[in-house]
């Protein structure tokens, strides 16, 4: 999402009577969306609450939002202000603009569309094989796997001796993760791994140079490459960088950040983050369950959510409704693999 336009509130005396009825994380959200709006009312004169249709459509395009849900959720915002302002007797009529268009598919021509957030296996796998170093690859391809953690501390905490051949027809492996709760404590999973995840896993462990810009040299350069720490992580930063770890402890979790920014830079992909990589690896994955089941239904979704570890409730289910209409649908599967 775009950063706030402005700062202020246009009629502020209105605004400000309106939002002081409100609880306090929807004065948050709420007074957000309402500056954002200053700037198309400063623009026309007039306050929010007596905008028409297409004045609306204007603040609702300033998100540039490639998220379903918070552009519904503004036009819900919008659409309660402008109710709130009739049952004060401030708007020049009674008609709310949003209440006769205000549906999903009205909402999606607001979505931003201009780059690319989810990527097919094939896209993912052409980055990670571009990659010199094995511990890019790794921050990739972990992450689309479903390493991932709060605040990367799967991908950061990643030893070999935690991997574990699987005995099977063929050959396969699977590793314990360990994730730091937002209280402090550990919380461990096994789950799959793909070969050729495990072959990174294995090299990258073993690197001990990380060359800059992908091994691409430019004029000035002092030297192309950095030494990477010698740890138990498989994950390291290099020894020379600012990363404000010593010792056999994890990296920290800006160094995944660096890391990924780097290479879409390079790739000149700006949409390559690490939410949109695990976004897409959630995505290829219905689209396998899709192939085997021909549906993506609540069977389908429980496993991706295990899979990458979100969405859990405290009775051992899963809530997917928002993964569902922001990303993770038929729609989109269409879009990025097709469907026979």
């Amino acid at each position: 999402m775009n950063k706030i336009y402005d700062d202020s509130f246009y009629n502020s005396s209105v605004k400000e009577r309106y939002l002081k009825n409100q609880s306090l994380a929807a004065r948050i959200s709420y007074g957000r969306v309402l500056k954002r709006a200053s700037s198309i009312e400063a623009k026309l004169g007039r306050d929010l609450y007596d905008f028409n249709l297409g004045e609306i459509k204007q603040v609702l395009l300033l998100l540039k939002s490639t998220k379903m849900t918070t552009i519904t959720a503004t036009g819900i915002i919008i659409q309660n202000y402008i109710r709130w302002a009739i049952e004060q007797d401030l708007r020049t009529d009674n008609i709310n603009p949003l209440d006769a268009v205000a549906s999903r598919e009205f909402y999606k021509q607001f979505l931003d569309t201009s780059e690319p957030t989810l990527f097919s296996h094939d896209d993912i796998m052409d980055w990670v094989d571009e990659c010199i170093n094995h511990q890019d690859k790794l921050a990739i391809l972990g992450i689309f796997e479903g390493i991932y953690g709060r605040q990367y501390s799967e991908l950061l905490t990643l030893k070999m001796d935690r991997v574990r051949e699987v005995s099977s027809d063929t050959l396969s492996y699977e590793v314990e993760l360990f994730n730091e709760t937002s209280d402090g404590s550990k919380e461990s999973r096994v789950m799959p791994i793909s070969n050729k995840l495990y072959n990174i896993m294995r090299i990258a462990n073993n690197e001990e140079v990380n060359f800059k810009n992908n091994g691409l040299e430019f004029e000035g350069m002092r030297n192309n490459k950095n030494y990477l720490t010698k740890t138990d992580y498989i994950v390291r930063g290099a020894a020379d960088a600012r990363t404000g770890v010593e010792g056999n402890v994890p990296a920290a979790s800006a160094l995944i950040n660096r890391r990924i920014k780097k290479i879409s830079e390079l790739y000149q992909v700006p949409t390559l983050t690490p939410t949109n990589i695990k976004n897409s690896g959630m995505l290829y994955m219905a689209h396998e369950l899709y192939k085997d089941s021909g549906k993506l239904g609540k069977d389908e979704y429980y496993a991706i959510c295990e899979r990458y570890n979100v969405g859990r409730t405290r009775d051992g289910g899963y809530v997917y409704a928002r993964l569902k209409k922001d990303f993770l649908n038929m729609e989109n599967l269409e879009l990025v693999y097709g469907l026979e």
